[in-house]
């Protein structure tokens, strides 16, 4: 799937359709993995940014100028990598595991 279809069509609880045979297709479980680990790692980026702004006495609105930027980045970040690393699993297999 190319990354603008993902980017508008792709959720972890949607059915998607492959693009070149038409199988209906999931999200891996792995994909409730990735957000958890992306929120610590913007955790572990975001505050030291934000006390580092509030040390130096930014200006609040450049402060917040800057949190937007980090936020918008860290959601197509986190986008991109479920996109790239995270697969897709056949519906028909899961029907099949749970008869």
């Amino acid at each position: 799937m190319p990354y603008s279809r993902f980017l508008r069509e792709a959720e972890p609880y949607r059915i998607s359709n492959c693009g070149s045979c038409g199988v209906k297709l999931r999200r891996s479980p792995k994909v409730y993995l990735l957000f958890p680990i992306m929120c610590i790692v913007l955790g572990l980026i975001g505050v030291p940014v934000f006390l580092q702004l509030t040390k130096a006495q930014v200006h609040n609105w450049i402060s917040m100028i800057i949190i937007i930027v980090l936020l918008t980045g860290w959601t197509f970040l986190t986008n991109y990598l479920g996109w790239r690393y995270i697969g897709w699993v056949p519906l028909e297999d899961d029907k099949k595991s749970q008869v």
